[in-house]
């Protein structure tokens, strides 16, 4: 414990103005010594040589346990002072600090550690009822007899109830906001209550206010010559009537009054509601009849049986009070069923799928292994892992809202698959499948039947959507006897599966991890490519649909692996995406093909593939004005070729940065026209200048009289909007010239020209007749 020399004459600075030094010993009262001016100001006396004990208004009792407190922890003690005068409540926080003197007297210094704050109980009360409030002055004639009463304060529920706003209805009179009193015998019980200076009741049934309760019952209270008046709307419960003691009857917590033996004297109406019991009914009860294995009638947690059976967790604060002339306990019940149930339920999220209510990761991993470990006693644990299929089209097409609906939906159908068995998403669109067979075949069933029941279609939103499953099968203790091999054997079965072309369900081989440990392979050679500069970027011509003049071209990445040969873009690009090569190499076709370009002898325009991942770049329009500043290439002989995917996320932001890479001067075409969900709507929200039609369409024409219709009506409708439009995949001399009668400007595939690497595309372009570019 401090000195007080050390503490006080050592000087408070600032803070003196807002304490006080209390005097306190074995043999004396407590003791104001001195005070500050702020701590005078908030005790409203001269503190010095007051007693703590003859403190009114609550502040005896407060500051005597701080101070007691203080003395006996010889800690500092902070804690809540509260003190009543005139119907508001001050609550003050105050830090008791012990000290001692150098000769062993003691002393606490009593701080003010916070600011005040004022409650107007009144106030609070009137605002917070739900039953009208007014309070109303007597309108006399000459001779002193009341004529009618106006309205001077009124609270929202009695504005409500008038049908009028409050501000509409101060000063009024009641026989107009009311105007049914003036026919009535009502409008004189008041005046009588206001001479008698006595309380009078009475119901009224008023039409004329629209909107407003038809039945109200009015209480009024004479307060000299102002009338107070309690209105209660009694539509829906004419018989019930409302009760005068505001703080029990109104109280919206269940409260009830019980005798000595546990028999209930009082009830108010939220207890009555709350429990289902009738009036009557709980007058005639004790404790003992709802309270179930728990003491009755104490404070602390007890469950309860309402009417109906059900049965309810609830606090109780009780009181000692006494009640028309005997003892008995005040109730107040805090039902924490929903709060039980609320914890209840954080237990249960922290182990299940917030979306679909599955067993999540945590959770299924627990149950996989107790089923790993039971299984010892016979029978096979089957561990089904799988996804969606094209789940991310919809997604992209749909929005997420419908890629939830379709996670919901495919949940339920899994479930129905397996009744016996335990369903959960692990995350994504990915789910695992735990269940006991009997044999290997029949985990391989319930693949086929899972594939089955996800590939039927789904209405979601009032779209058909068709997505399927790929499914990866282990089994235990086959495949592994530990639950994190079991689930890496199940999800290689399911790379496997998807490989296969999806669809399908695969179970676990050993040969499948010579297959992974192949893609990393193959990821880890992609990385030293692209750093070794093994990679290329070849060039497919595009020619003009009438004359077959080379007016363009298309780069195209190449990698030629040095023990597999030329790898399918359609393998290595997507692992570029997932291993986030895919912004730097993306970058680097742009560099050089625009470099490339820059030094043809004609000047044919390039287009350059960006997939929807650079558009998460950070500045993808400088690093295109970067490229062409350093290569020199006319912004014009650009075209950048874009996904409708890019539109599909974040769709805003990235027609922003289209706007800003059309302000480069470069070209912008969206590829793969006609295949997607809203592809017409694309063409409306960015003005394209070039229109490309999906292969799929140039390899059905003369087969597929459709085809010529779409590839005939969507360049029409580019000719109209001003744009350009280029056919895929044109492979023979019958798709070349109905692609030119259908209206298409312009023609690329292995008809046309092969992608072939730099050096030769120069020399093809160096000996042809190009048409010079539209300015």
């Amino acid at each position: 414990m401090p000195a007080y020399e050390d503490v006080v004459l050592g000087g408070l600075g600032r803070m003196a103005s807002r304490c006080a030094l209390v005097s306190a010993g074995p043999a004396q009262d407590a003791t104001i010594f001195w005070g500050g001016e702020a701590f005078e100001a908030w005790l409203g006396v001269d503190p010095r040589g007051r007693a703590i004990a003859g403190l009114g208004e609550g502040l005896a009792q407060s500051l005597s346990e701080i101070i007691r407190d203080a003395l006996a922890t010889a800690e500092p003690v902070r804690s809540r002072c509260n003190r009543v005068s005139g119907g508001v409540v001050a609550t003050t926080e105050i830090l008791g600090l012990p000290l001692r003197g150098r000769t062993g007297e003691r002393f606490v210094l009593v701080c003010l550690a916070g600011e005040t704050t004022r409650t107007n109980l009144l106030k609070a009360l009137f605002a917070a009822t739900g039953h009208g409030m007014v309070a109303a002055s007597a309108v006399r004639d000459p001779d002193g007899r009341p004529v009618d009463l106006q309205i001077i304060a009124l609270n929202e529920a009695a504005a409500a109830m008038l049908g009028r706003p409050a501000e509409a209805l101060i000063w009024q009179r009641v026989s107009v906001a009311l105007p049914h009193l003036r026919h009535s015998a009502a409008l004189a019980l008041l005046f009588d209550a206001l001479d008698g200076q006595q309380r009078v009741a009475f119901e009224v049934n008023d039409r004329a206010v629209a909107g407003a309760p038809r039945h109200l019952r009015i209480e009024g209270a004479p307060l000299g010559d102002l009338l107070g008046l309690i209105l209660t709307d009694i539509d829906d419960s004419k018989a019930r009537e409302s009760s005068a003691r505001l703080l029990f009857e109104t109280n919206p917590l269940p409260m009830w009054v019980t005798g000595e033996d546990g028999r209930f004297l009082a009830v108010n109406d939220a207890a009555v509601a709350h429990y289902g019991f009738a009036r009557d009914a709980f007058l005639s009860m004790d404790l003992s009849e709802i309270a179930v294995g728990t003491p009755a009638g104490f404070d602390g947690s007890s469950r309860h049986r309402r009417r109906d059976g059900s049965l309810i967790d609830v606090t109780a604060f009780t009181r000692a009070i006494p009640f028309e002339g005997r003892s008995a306990r005040l109730t107040a019940l805090v039902d924490v069923t929903s709060q039980r149930r609320a914890e209840a339920r954080i237990v249960h999220m922290a182990h299940h799928d917030a979306l679909t209510d599955l067993p999540n990761r945590v959770l299924f991993r627990e149950r996989l292994m107790a089923a790993i470990a039971h299984q010892a006693a016979g029978g096979i644990v089957a561990l089904l892992c799988l996804d969606l299929d094209r789940f991310k089209l919809v997604n992209d097409t749909l929005g997420h809202p419908a890629g939830d609906a379709l996670l919901r939906q495919a949940a339920a159908r899994l479930t129905a698959c397996v009744p016996d068995g335990i369903v959960s998403r692990l995350g994504g669109d990915e789910f695992a499948i735990l269940v006991g067979v009997p044999e290997r075949e029949a985990a391989s069933a319930i693949g086929e039947r899972v594939i089955a029941a996800l590939t039927r279609p789904f209405t979601i939103g009032g779209h058909e959507v068709c997505v399927g499953a790929s499914v990866g099968i282990a089994l235990a203790p086959g495949d592994a006897g530990d639950p994190d091999m079991l689930l890496r054997k199940a999800d290689m079965a399911l790379y496997a599966a998807k490989a296969a072309g999806r669809r399908t369900a695969r179970a676990f081989e050993p040969a499948m991890e010579a297959e992974i440990q192949a893609r990393r392979a193959l990821e880890r050679d992609l990385r030293a490519a692209f750093a070794a500069s093994g990679l290329q970027v070849h060039y497919q011509p595009q020619r003009e649909s009438r004359d077959l003049g080379i007016v363009g071209c298309e780069a195209l990445l190449r990698w030629n692996h040095p023990e597999r040969g030329f790898i399918s873009p359609a393998e290595f690009v997507p692992i570029a995406e997932d291993i986030g090569l895919i912004g730097p190499l993306g970058e680097w076709v742009l560099r050089t093909a625009c470099r490339e370009a820059a030094g043809w002898a004609r000047p044919v325009r390039v287009a350059v593939n960006l997939s929807p991942l650079q558009f998460r770049t950070a500045d993808l329009a400088g690093q295109v004005r970067a490229v062409l500043a350093e290569s020199g290439l006319d912004p014009r002989r650009l075209e950048l070729e874009i996904t409708e995917s890019v539109l599909l996320s974040d769709s805003a932001a990235n027609i922003a940065l289209l706007h800003d890479l059309r302000a480069l001067g470069v070209r912008i075409a969206i590829d793969d026209f006609g295949i997607g969900y809203s592809s017409l709507s694309y063409l409306r929200t960015f003005p394209f200048d070039k229109i490309k039609i999906d292969r799929s369409f140039t390899a059905a024409l003369g087969s597929d009289p459709h085809s010529a219709a779409i590839v005939r009506a969507v360049a029409d409708l580019a000719v109209n909007l001003g744009m350009d439009t280029v056919a895929e995949g044109v492979e023979t001399q019958e798709q070349s010239v109905l692609l030119r009668l259908c209206g298409c400007t312009e023609l690329q595939g292995f008809l046309l020209g092969r992608p072939v690497p730099a050096e030769e595309f120069r020399r093809l372009v160096a000996m042809t007749d190009i048409p010079p570019i539209a300015a």
